[in-house]
């Protein structure tokens, strides 16, 4: 959205943006703060005022917008149904940006990645001329980055050290679990591996306190691992494990931390996206240690709610899926090839650290991965095209 909002404006700066937040089960509740924060939005509609909207009609009284109504919808991500409805009060016309042609009788214009995106589309019974090559978004958010000897001396860190970035995903359970996982991760790998040093990759939806949530016997449920103790030292946040190992906690600057980084430990999701973006070779890991804490979407997410039997059907659910699905990292899945390492299933931080190990002592192997990650994920500027469309058409 940042880069998207911002091409906007340079283009039309009176154009009024507005921002809605929809509903969704894997919100954090911190969306809109940073929205809001954005000095290109004029205003953001939050999921509660959107719904009285939608649905009842009534106008948040922030909302400032003459009848009729003049301008476009623009549907980023979510589930498209949101955008239809709004589309059907306000009587604009919807523009999707997605790699799912769902409601594809809605749509006006359905903008996508790339030209085998594009025929995808059209296979699937889309008008070629509703279909628009733009680019990749996520290339646009990560390409301003500030030079390297800036992005150390930001981080108060040694250029000539080995940096290992960890993501435990942008969803406060997940983060509760994934942290301490991965924070007993690096202490194997500092074992083998002297020099390392460990930045934490921390997403701006979740707070800091989420990293200490839970008790030792909690992550024990899921993980071999203990909790960390967070502190600020030097008016930088890091987190101390019990052998010692300081890690640094990186809440601001995250592409600047990906870029420095020789290596990267994550789940999936977008940070694969843009780590593939920078060429920063990556270890995926997918515990499935805890099913029934997985968050779905639509019938299976009502079904897993249900007491007593949810637990057991979402981790039916997620056996199937896992079976069914060869990649789960986007580089992967994009490229249908096996460039990153994956691991995934009832798994501990032992699993993690020998795969990450091994790729350590191969320089070749992450020279090669860097390369295969570039090469398929080039950089282009489609938000400027995206703009363009939106506004001419």
């Amino acid at each position: 959205m940042k880069p998207v909002v911002k091409s906007l404006k340079r283009r039309k700066n009176q154009v009024k943006i507005i921002v809605v937040i929809t509903p969704c089960q894997y919100a954090s509740g911190k969306e809109r703060e940073i929205v809001e924060s954005l000095p290109e939005v004029d205003y953001v509609m939050g999921k509660n005022e959107y719904l009285k909207y939608v649905f009842f009609g009534f106008k948040p009284p922030g909302l400032c917008l003459n009848s009729p109504y003049k301008g476009a919808i623009l549907f980023l991500g979510g589930d498209p149904i949101h955008p239809l409805l709004l589309s059907k009060r306000l009587g604009l016309p919807v523009f999707s940006y997605t790699h799912r042609p769902r409601y594809k009788r809605y749509f006006k214009r359905f903008m996508v990645l790339n030209d085998a995106m594009r025929k995808k589309f059209i296979e699937k019974g889309i008008s070629p001329e509703k279909v628009v090559v733009v680019g990749d978004l996520v290339g646009d958010a990560v390409e301003s980055l500030m030079p390297k000897r800036e992005i150390y001396k930001l981080f108060c860190i040694n250029p000539e050290s080995l940096y290992i970035s960890l993501f435990p995903g942008s969803r406060p359970y997940m983060v509760r679990y994934m942290s301490p996982f991965f924070l007993r991760v690096g202490e194997l790998i500092k074992e083998e591996f002297p020099e390392a040093h460990f930045l934490l990759v921390l997403s701006p939806f979740v707070a800091r306190e989420e990293l200490t949530n839970l008790t030792e016997e909690k992550i024990n449920k899921a993980f071999q691992a203990k909790p960390a103790i967070l502190r600020k030292e030097d008016g930088q946040w890091e987190l101390i494990t019990e052998s010692g190992l300081k890690v640094l906690v990186v809440e601001e600057n995250r592409y600047e931390a990906m870029s420095i980084s020789t290596m990267a430990i994550t789940i999936p999701g977008t940070n694969t996206h843009e780590l593939s973006l920078l060429g920063i070779p990556m270890i995926v890991a997918t515990p499935l240690n805890r099913p029934e804490a997985i968050p779905f979407d639509g019938l299976a997410g009502l079904m897993g709610n249900i007491p007593l039997l949810g637990g057991f059907i979402k981790r039916w659910i997620v056996k199937i899926y896992s079976k069914k699905v060869k990649f789960f990292a986007i580089p992967n899945r994009w490229t249908k090839k096996n460039i990153v390492p994956e691991i995934r299933g009832i798994i501990q931080a032992d699993d993690v650290a020998e795969e990450a190990i091994r790729l350590l002592r191969n320089p070749e192997r992450l020279h090669w991965i860097s390369r295969q990650l570039r090469e398929s994920f080039p950089q282009k500027s489609s938000a400027d095209k995206l703009a363009e469309i939106i506004l001419n058409d």
